[in-house]
């Protein structure tokens, strides 16, 4: 087992009890109707930050949510409110695909090369420059296309 720049803690059975698994993107328990139901609880906020937020996707961090918001072609601003239906669904099916993806190329050691926003300087689409900017309440650095990832 390898662990990188992380903190270890023991942690009571309680602890273990309580986590929902059901938002663990990467759990066979991973509930996605209760995703949507989280997401339209909050309309007002950004879809950068719902990947960001582990109370609806556990496991997602900030690569994740820049290729898989390229993937849907979804702008990071996007508010929850103003994506439309077929979207929404997207976003969460693509949050737990990119994540398997993910382990796979990491494990494979492989990862970079299956970058196609993440620190790209052009969209591999359109070939125009990929915008890199802090979005969101988080301020995370979100990698986008202006032409290919659509602003709702």
């Amino acid at each position: 087992m390898f662990f990188y720049t992380c903190n270890v803690k023991t942690v009571k059975d309680k602890f273990l009890k309580d986590i929902d698994w059901e938002a663990d993107v990467m759990s066979d328990l991973w509930n996605p109707e209760k995703a949507e139901e989280r997401l339209k609880a909050n309309p007002e906020m950004m879809v950068c930050d719902a990947l960001m937020d582990q109370d609806i996707f556990a496991g997602v961090g900030n690569i994740i949510k820049n290729e898989a918001l390229f993937r849907i072609e979804v702008h990071p601003e996007t508010l929850i409110k103003n994506l439309p239906s077929k979207k929404l669904k997207e976003l969460i099916a693509e949050a737990r695909n990119y994540s398997f993806d993910f382990k796979k190329w990491k494990k494979a050691n492989v990862l970079r090369k299956h970058f196609e926003v993440y620190h790209q300087e052009k969209c591999p689409k359109c070939g125009l420059e990929i915008v890199k900017k802090e979005t969101g309440k988080g301020k995370r650095t979100s990698f986008f296309c202006e032409k290919d990832q659509k602003l709702y």
